[in-house]
């Protein structure tokens, strides 16, 4: 158990100790610093800060590899861990910063590279499996609000990225995140103001998902987070079985429970 990756798995299960804790702060803001570089690495700098940005990402992408195999290696199963969806984001969104050195034609991919964003998972994943968050203990219902705003961000991100990686170099419209993300934000929430469009097939269809997936999960986690916490007893006048934790009466009709 000396070995460097056991050491570390140790560490990033520890959230009673300082030690463990202070990892995973700092485990934290790498990832935002991860993410941003992403963000600022789609608009226009000159040759010397974009390499900077590259070499940047790639360490941090080998810091998360090492982190990914220390998890590995801590758990009890390693075949069960590896196949967590926990652990299947945190590999995808390292490999366009890894591959983006390592074989450039494909990590310059724009589409690519927004896979970068599932790293917002990372910020979860002690905190909704252990309902515990930066030592806060959370009831089931801040749990599934959790998710619910989590989802929200990552379909919202994974988008804009999809559709800037699509759309860039061919609609003016797209020229970095920022504008690809508030044209998610726009069609996504059916707003639709029309001053910007994909012109291309991809982009269109990655739109259509997009609404998809928006106006079916995102209600769906809604609902969930609204009925968590019921429990099931049944009122002796009405029959009606759903009520929340601790109620004294029946919701629908008054009656004493």
């Amino acid at each position: 158990m000396n070995r460097p990756t056991a050491r570390f798995g140790r560490l990033l299960y520890d959230v009673d100790s300082r030690a463990g804790r202070y990892t995973s702060y700092t485990l934290y803001v790498l990832n935002v610093a991860f993410l941003l570089l992403y963000v600022v690495g789609t608009y226009d700098f000159s040759e010397p800060y974009r390499t900077q940005i590259v070499v940047v990402e790639f360490s941090l992408a080998l810091l998360f590899l090492f982190e990914y195999l220390s998890r590995l290696d801590h758990a009890e199963s390693t075949l069960t861990e590896a196949k967590s969806r926990y652990s299947i984001a945190d590999l995808l969104a390292i490999l366009p910063a890894l591959l983006i050195v390592v074989t450039p034609v494909v990590g310059q991919l724009a589409f690519f590279r927004s896979i970068q964003v599932l790293r917002v998972l990372r910020f979860t994943r002690l905190g909704l499996e252990n309902q515990n968050f930066f030592n806060y203990d959370l009831t089931s219902k801040q749990v599934v609000v959790a998710e619910l705003l989590i989802l929200i961000f990552v379909i919202l991100n994974l988008h804009a990225g999809a559709v800037y990686g699509f759309e860039s170099g061919v609609n003016g419209a797209f020229s970095n995140y920022g504008d690809a993300l508030y044209y998610s934000v726009v069609a996504l929430t059916t707003t639709g103001f029309g001053n910007t469009v994909p012109i291309t097939a991809a982009g269109k269809v990655v739109t259509s998902v997009g609404l998809i997936a928006a106006v079916t999960l995102v209600p769906w986690l809604v609902v969930r987070a609204r009925n968590t916490g019921e429990v099931d007893v049944r009122c002796p006048r009405c029959e009606n079985t759903e009520h929340h934790a601790g109620a004294n009466y029946c919701w629908r009709c008054g009656e004493a429970l």
